[in-house]
Parts: structure tokens; C-alpha cells; sequence
């Protein structure tokens, strides 16, 4: 299976209550990722977190999480994401307003080759 460079990004505005939420996954059928690093900044004037989610935003289901959400970034163990399933990302205790970012590096790998 052909693997290429995973260089995609998500950005999300918080709302009144301080959360941003989005979500992304690999756009083509049979295309799979290994996510490898998750790297976040935020301009938040408050300090926010980032988890991050396989699936759902559910605790069972958090595959990494950042101590600070305006400038940190999550590695460790590969998080794989199949055809067709997505990753949430969510911020919290974001200043209302704020733009939240998060850069996902890996491999992209694909069976259309």
C-alpha cells in the first residue's frame, strides 16, 4: 500500500462557551491515516486544552489530549484513523472568539494508488 506525507490542518472558532469543535478524517475511500503528531495553537487569551476524539467525543473514546491548547503538541503512540472514520477535535476554556488550530502530521496511506 503506497504511503504519502499526512499534512492537513483543522480550525475552529469558540463559541459563548468557550468550546471549538471540528472534525476531520481521510476524504477518500480506502485512504487510512497514521497519525503521528498533533500540534496546536490557539489566540486565546485564556489558557484552553485540546482533546481529541476517534469517532465521537466520548471519554472511551479520547486518543490524545494537549496540557495547554493555545501552544503544545500531542505525540506518543501512532493513532490510527480507517477509511471513513473521522478524528474530533475539541477545545475548551477557549476566550470567546478565539481561532483554534491544529496541524496533523503522519502518513497518508492509500489503497487507490
Amino acid at each position: 500500500m503506497p504511503t504519502y506525507p499526512l499534512l492537513e490542518y483543522v480550525q475552529a472558532t469558540a463559541d459563548a462557551s468557550g468550546r471549538a469543535v471540528v472534525s476531520l478524517g481521510p476524504k477518500k475511500y480506502g485512504d487510512s491515516w497514521t497519525v503521528k503528531t498533533l500540534a496546536t495553537i490557539t489566540d486565546s487569551t485564556t489558557e484552553s486544552q485540546l482533546r481529541v476524539y476517534r469517532g465521537v467525543e466520548a471519554d472511551s473514546a479520547i486518543v490524545a489530549s494537549t496540557y495547554s491548547g493555545n501552544q503544545d503538541t500531542a505525540s506518543g503512540n501512532p493513532i490510527i484513523v480507517p477509511s471513513q472514520d473521522k478524528l474530533v477535535f475539541v477545545w475548551t476554556n477557549a476566550s470567546v472568539g478565539a481561532n483554534c488550530t491544529c496541524r496533523i502530521e503522519g502518513d497518508l496511506n492509500s489503497r487507490r494508488a
